[in-house]
């Protein structure tokens, strides 16, 4: 019940013996002892599954061992992305879209069943192994338990890899976005800093003697304008005060500049992933 894997059962067989103290019987006693064993498991499973298998199901799996323009259709299934990029995670999206119903079916049938997750990843480790041909060659109960469970083990990895993606891709613009606010930061002093002179003879113009009181306070601003341009005019203020320049609402102007890389690659991950609060 905890795994099918000859290895683990036989590994398992000796440590009992030995915590019994007991004398293991030969290698070839063991081997035939264990291959009964996982033989009569998997029997068991097989006509589970003969007896529940839907036609839509049987026609999904059975189509796995077709072959498509030269490609056994499993064969482009096997294949795990080789990066983060728009066009991997894009195939990796359309496979997880292919093994839902098999996992779907799978989910309530592996576990009603008594398929341990090691028993499952066992099953699902034959099709990596054997080629297509064998496949093709063994029995179709066996040949469906074992692509069943690779369906439903690999729809599980297309999950872990998406999410892996997705928490990157945020990762990579949150940081983006943080690096470009510290860099406007120092712009900003660099500017304020810069402009401390022009910003001393603004001040001068409240004190100028040549200037009459009853003048326009209009004209006073054309003439601060000329010394000092008027975006200036904020950097300058929030440095001579010391006001702190506001990084967290930089950062989000900076992710409306990053909307289009949302579009592509975050959102048909966060469309096609199931979020639960469990």
């Amino acid at each position: 019940m905890l795994s099918t894997h000859p290895v683990f059962i036989l590994r398992e067989t000796l440590k009992y013996l030995a915590n019994q103290r007991m004398v293991a019987p030969g290698y070839t006693t063991l081997q035939d002892m264990v291959s009964r064993v996982v033989t009569g498991e998997r029997r068991r499973i097989t006509n589970l599954l003969t007896q529940t298998l839907t036609p839509m199901v049987k026609k999904q799996l059975d189509v796995l061992l077709q072959s498509d323009e030269g490609m056994y259709r499993i064969s482009l299934l096997k294949h795990e992305p080789k990066n983060f990029s728009y066009s991997e995670l894009r195939q990796e999206v359309e496979r997880r879209k292919y093994f839902q119903p098999l996992y779907a079916f799978g989910q309530t049938f592996l576990s009603a069943n008594g398929l341990s997750n090691e028993s499952i990843k066992y099953y699902a480790s034959m099709v990596l192994y054997y080629t297509v041909y064998k496949l093709r060659r063994m029995a179709v109960q066996t040949t469906r338990l074992y692509l069943l469970c690779f369906a439903f083990h690999r729809f599980r990895q297309i999950n872990d890899n998406l999410i892996d993606a997705l928490i990157h891709l945020i990762g990579q613009y949150e940081k983006q976005a943080k690096l470009a606010s510290e860099d406007a930061l120092q712009k900003a002093i660099i500017k304020a800093s810069e402009s401390l002179q022009a910003a001393g003879q603004v001040l001068e113009l409240f004190i100028d003697d040549s200037i009459p009181d009853e003048i326009p306070f209009g004209s006073v601003k054309q003439t601060a304008f000329s010394l000092l341009k008027a975006e200036h005019f904020p950097l300058v203020s929030d440095y001579m005060q010391n006001i702190e320049f506001d990084k967290t609402t930089f950062e989000w102007s900076y992710y409306g500049k990053l909307q289009y890389k949302f579009k592509l690659n975050l959102r048909h991950l966060f469309y096609n992933l199931d979020f639960s609060p469990d």
